[in-house]
């Protein structure tokens, strides 16, 4: 199984980046790696992950 956060706390997250939190300051307020906590937040606001290279049109 993945690891994955509960649903309280991606909703946690973004609740707190909505109301300006840093995500350093998310992460320590919920005990969590702020790369983590900037995932959740690119995933909400539709970014893709730094990690996924973008898909090549030519295949």
């Amino acid at each position: 199984m993945a690891n994955q956060l509960g649903m309280a706390d991606q909703q946690a997250i973004i609740a707190l980046a909505g109301r300006g939190w840093s995500n350093r300051r998310i992460a320590e307020e919920l005990g969590v790696h702020r790369e983590t906590v900037a995932r959740y937040v690119n995933l909400a606001r539709g970014e893709l992950p730094a990690a996924v290279p973008p898909q090549d049109s030519n295949s």
